[in-house]
C-alpha cells in the first residue's frame, strides 16, 4: 500500500504543536489550507498543512504551483482529473495545444502549423514555433487517425523549485513544522522561495503506473541534510536538500554504473542526462 492510499484510508500525521508559519516564520498568523500536491494534479485526500501556513506565503506560490502543473496539465486532462473544487479538467497553459471536456467527451486541439490557428477562442501557435511539443507526426488509415508528438519536460526551471516546494512540505508533513525553521533547512527554503542556490531533482521514468506517492525524510549515512521521494503520475523524483548535492550525486554515478535508463537530473545538463 502507497502513502497517498494509506492516507485515504486514515491519515498517519501526528498532532504538532503550533509553530510559526514554516516559510515566513510569521508568529501571529490566521492559517492558510496548503494542499501540499496542487489539487489540479489530484492531491490525495488528507495530505494537506492545516495551520502551519499563513495564507500570504500560500498565495504568494501561485506561480510555482502553476509551473508544476504546466508540466504536468496534458496527463491531468487525459486521466480527467478534477481542477479546485471538483471543476473539469481543461488544457490552457500551454500555447500550442488546448482541451476541454464537451458533451462527447474529451476534445484536444493540437496546432501542426505553419500558421496560428483557433480553438475553443484561443489562439494556437504552431508547434514547430514553441518549446511545448516536438516530433509531431499525424497518419490516417483505415478511419483511424493517430497523432504522436513528445513533450519537452522539466526545463523549466520553476518546476524544480516546485519539486521542493513539495520536498519540503512533506518534512513538515511528517515531521512537524520545528524542522522547518532548523539550520539544516535554511538553504532549500530560500531556493524555493527566492530562486537562490543550486538544487537539482533526480528524475526516473516509472512504467506502467499513474499514481502518486510520497515517501518520509530520510538521511544518508554521511549527510544531516534531508531528502524526500516522490512519485507524480508516476514519474519518480529525488529531491537533495543538501546544498552540496551530495546525495543527487551519489545516485547519478550509481545510475550511470549500473546502466539504467530513462533518467536525468533536472534543471536538464546535458552532461548529466542518460
Amino acid at each position: 500500500m502507497n502513502v497517498a492510499e494509506e492516507m485515504t484510508a486514515s491519515p498517519r500525521r501526528r498532532s504538532f504543536d503550533p509553530a510559526p508559519c514554516i516559510w515566513c516564520g510569521a508568529a501571529a498568523f490566521e492559517p492558510s489550507l496548503e494542499h501540499i500536491l496542487p489539487e489540479a494534479l489530484g492531491c490525495p485526500p488528507g495530505f494537506v498543512l492545516a495551520t502551519d501556513i499563513c495564507s500570504k506565503c500560500n498565495n504568494g506560490f501561485g506561480h510555482l504551483d502553476r509551473a508544476l502543473l504546466r508540466q504536468f496539465e496534458l496527463m491531468t486532462f487525459l486521466g480527467n482529473v478534477p481542477r479546485k473544487r471538483g471543476r473539469t479538467p481543461s488544457l490552457d497553459s500551454l500555447s500550442s495545444i488546448v482541451g476541454r471536456y464537451t458533451e462527447g467527451g474529451p476534445e484536444l486541439h493540437i496546432n501542426g502549423g505553419p500558421g496560428p490557428a483557433e480553438a475553443f477562442g484561443k489562439t494556437l501557435k504552431p508547434v514547430q514555433a514553441t518549446k511545448d511539443f516536438e516530433n509531431l507526426s499525424f497518419e490516417a488509415a483505415g478511419g483511424l487517425a493517430t497523432i504522436k508528438f513528445s513533450q519537452r519536460f522539466g526545463d523549466d526551471p520553476k518546476f524544480v523549485r516546485a519539486l521542493y516546494k513539495i520536498a519540503f512540505e512533506v518534512a513538515v508533513y511528517w515531521l512537524g513544522p520545528g524542522i522547518a525553521s532548523t539550520p539544516d533547512m535554511a538553504a532549500v527554503k530560500k531556493f524555493v522561495r527566492k530562486g537562490r542556490g543550486e538544487f537539482s531533482a533526480v528524475l526516473v521514468g516509472a512504467f506502467g503506473s499513474q499514481d502518486h506517492y510520497f515517501e518520509p525524510p530520510y538521511r544518508g549515512d554521511d549527510t544531516a541534510y534531508l531528502a524526500v521521494g516522490m512519485r507524480i503520475f508516476g514519474i519518480d523524483f529525488v529531491t537533495d536538500f543538501d546544498p552540496g548535492q551530495r546525495l543527487t550525486a551519489k545516485m547519478r554515478d550509481r545510475l550511470t554504473v549500473h546502466g539504467h535508463q530513462n533518467w536525468t537530473i533536472l534543471p536538464p545538463r546535458p552532461e548529466a542526462t542518460e
